[in-house]
């Protein structure tokens, strides 16, 4: 059976003729030669965030609110792209941009030889901003833009995409057609939006419709029109391009050390680009906590996930302490109740507690209580940091239903995971290649991880720009470090061979 997609004729299924023409005489009368960021309802005039809008359309019935350049749907909850309202004979704006920001904008975005100055924004495609937050990480990573931009996947001689040389004659045609469908290869669908973004010289907005078709095809779980975990997408992303290009060896000097630490060793390792990029390495180790015997193990992970909730209860919990203690200097210190990156990331490699129910010692040959404490092996080129956002709770009836922990997470510019690692440089050694920057912020609004809208803030030649979908908006250091952050991107600072 053929693989079936959906990708709506207009922005999406809510929308049809009657409401295009509706949002166009709008546009005409409201909005004509202004260029805003706050979306107002097309039925009443109604402006606001996408929050409010949301409840003015749970109270109206009203379905969509419109700014000069996207149309919000209040039924997908996300921005929606209408090939009919585009204008592509209108040079792109920027909003909220001062004018020495406008104009470094539109230099770079025209007529560019090089590809890599330019910023340009995404199209929504029906609730893919998830995709596009991540995208845009990508396409601004330097790693990255060299690999795809200098023929790192040469999409012509692809095994994958390229149709096959020889067809069974005994096939029908109906059969060829899904073979030939079924080549779909996310390598290539990456390259061409690298391709589309920075080098093709357009100054309206990219769209991303043979990475999306091919992401749809090799995730299934995550194909059809609906709203993503962003950060689930990433990784699975990552897992494909990873999976297209793979080459295997036997990592002697890797199970060399593994056994002198008591390791087990590791049949085959990849020796991919992606692999290097965006794969790191974890230890974890159990001690018993009656014969004191080591158990190691590593595992590979392409993001690092911070227990936002139990960071934030740890500093209420403090705080409300030192306020009981009556101790003035102790209540200063933790009147803050924000907890920071590093703080997370202590959390995450502290050691925890298992009961017996958890771990069965080999040596004891028994149910044990013990300790486990995971550190960072490998570090990978491209870092993902993961804030634990979504959840689930009870109700009063039971019923379990999702959630979202609000609240900001202070991260930094720079980060030094040395202390997070099997083993940090000892004084006088070198720290740079432990040191990363941070290269891009994703943040998520809305009410779970199914709902919502994505947005991303990157940095480009020092400078941060604001892209949400087509959206493109200067804006400064300050903005980006006041973000309530879900994903956060740090490139190494020092790489030494890929």
């Amino acid at each position: 059976m053929p693989f079936s997609m959906y990708m709506p004729a207009a922005g999406c299924e809510h929308m049809n003729s009657d409401v295009i023409n509706k949002i166009r005489q709008f546009r005409s009368k409201h909005l004509s030669g202004e260029d805003l960021v706050q979306y107002i309802c097309l039925d009443c005039s109604t402006p606001g965030s996408f929050p409010t809008l949301n409840k003015h359309f749970e109270e109206t019935q009203h379905e969509f609110a419109v700014s000069q350049k996207t149309v919000y749907c209040g039924h997908c909850n996300d921005l929606v792209y209408d090939p009919t309202l585009s204008n592509t004979n209108k040079k792109r704006k920027f909003a909220e941009a001062s004018d020495e920001d406008d104009s470094y904008l539109t230099t770079n975005t025209s007529q560019r030889p090089c590809g890599r100055i330019g910023v340009r924004g995404l199209f929504n495609l029906g609730e893919t901003c998830y995709m596009n937050a991540v995208l845009q990480m990508m396409v601004h990573n330097p790693i990255l833009a060299s690999y795809f931009l200098g023929m790192g996947h040469p999409t012509h001689t692809c095994p994958i995409s390229k149709e096959p040389d020889k067809k069974n004659d005994s096939d029908s045609e109906d059969e060829d057609e899904e073979k030939k469908e079924q080549q779909s290869c996310v390598a290539c669908g990456m390259t061409e939006v690298f391709s589309d973004v920075t080098i093709v010289d357009q100054p309206t907005p990219a769209h991303a419709v043979p990475l999306l078709f091919a992401s749809w095809k090799n995730i299934p779980e995550m194909s059809g029109k609906g709203q993503q975990d962003a950060q689930e997408w990433f990784m699975q992303i990552v897992d494909r391009l990873h999976e297209g290009v793979a080459q295997y060896k036997v990592p002697e000097k890797t199970n060399s050390i593994n056994e002198a630490n008591g390791i087990s060793s590791i049949e085959k390792q990849c020796v991919c680009f992606f692999h290097k990029v965006f794969y790191g390495r974890e230890n974890s180790q159990i001690t018993c906590d009656t014969c004191h015997t080591v158990s190691s193990r590593e595992d590979e992970f392409s993001s690092i996930s911070l227990d936002f909730k139990k960071q934030v209860k740890k500093k209420k919990k403090a705080a409300k302490d030192a306020a009981n203690s009556g101790d003035a200097k102790d209540k200063d210190a933790l009147k803050i109740t924000v907890p920071n990156i590093h703080e997370c990331l202590r959390g995450f490699t502290a050691p925890e507690p298992l009961s017996p129910e958890q771990y069965n010692c080999q040596e004891c040959k028994e149910r044990r209580s013990a300790s486990k404490q995971t550190r960072i092996r490998k570090l990978p080129a491209i870092l993902c940091v993961h804030v634990k956002r979504f959840g689930m709770k009870q109700l009063g009836t039971g019923v379990f239903v999702p959630e979202k922990y609000e609240g900001k997470l202070d991260f930094s510019l720079q980060l030094d995971m040395a202390p997070y690692t099997t083993r940090p440089p000892k004084n006088g050694e070198d720290k740079e290649k432990y040191m990363y920057d941070l290269d891009c912020v994703v943040v998520h609004q809305g009410e779970h991880a199914h709902n919502g809208h994505y947005f991303a803030f990157c940095r480009q030649d020092n400078k941060w720009f604001r892209f949400d979908d087509e959206i493109v908006s200067a804006t400064t250091t300050e903005d980006v470090m006041r973000q309530e952050a879900y994903l956060l991107f740090y490139s190494l600072r020092r790489i030494e061979k890929l």
